[in-house]
């Protein structure tokens, strides 16, 4: 028989499996008509958007927590699209750039920015102590996860920014 403390762990990692799931739907519902969209395809495009250089297929999937075959499967679609262009490193051959093209730029900043600020409002509908508690809490369980070993995609300074716990 499992203690309460068991089943409440429980339920929590069921509650963010729901919600995750839930998100990525509501932002999918955001990202408007475009056919092929995905959250993964979108991901990468706004990866590219406030890049000055182009970057590695490896750093940007590795940003994007995405394998290589799928990195190449998504990039491939896109440039099939004319959204993003490859070229091989002027220094090392192996190394494969990406970038975007004026019409994955426009797409990106015109649709997909103001898509992901549509979707992210949902956040909105709670209070500011909701919203704060709610980050530091995310907060707490994303450096929980870094101290079993497990890198997560909050970046340090909005860990940094996050409010810090009063009691433990």
């Amino acid at each position: 028989m499992t203690d309460d403390g068991d089943l409440l762990n429980e339920q929590l990692l069921r509650s963010f499996g729901a919600v995750t799931k839930g998100l990525r739907q509501w932002v999918r519902s955001h990202m408007g008509p475009g056919p092929g969209m995905t959250i993964g395809r979108a991901g990468v495009l706004l990866g590219l958007l406030h890049r000055d250089e182009p970057v590695s297929m490896t750093a940007l999937g590795t940003a994007q927590d995405l394998t290589p075959r799928s990195m190449t499967v998504l990039v491939s679609g896109l440039e099939k699209e004319g959204l993003v262009r490859r070229a091989r490193h002027a220094v090392d051959g192996r190394v494969t750039l990406v970038s975007l093209t004026p019409a994955g730029r426009a797409l990106a900043s015109q649709q997909l920015l103001p898509a992901g600020k549509q979707a992210a409002a949902l956040f909105g509908e709670l209070s500011e102590h909701d919203r704060t508690e709610l980050l530091r809490l995310l907060t707490e369980v994303a450096r929980r996860l870094e101290l079993h070993g497990i890198d997560t995609p909050l970046t340090p300074a909005a860990a940094r920014n996050a409010p810090r716990a009063t009691s433990p």
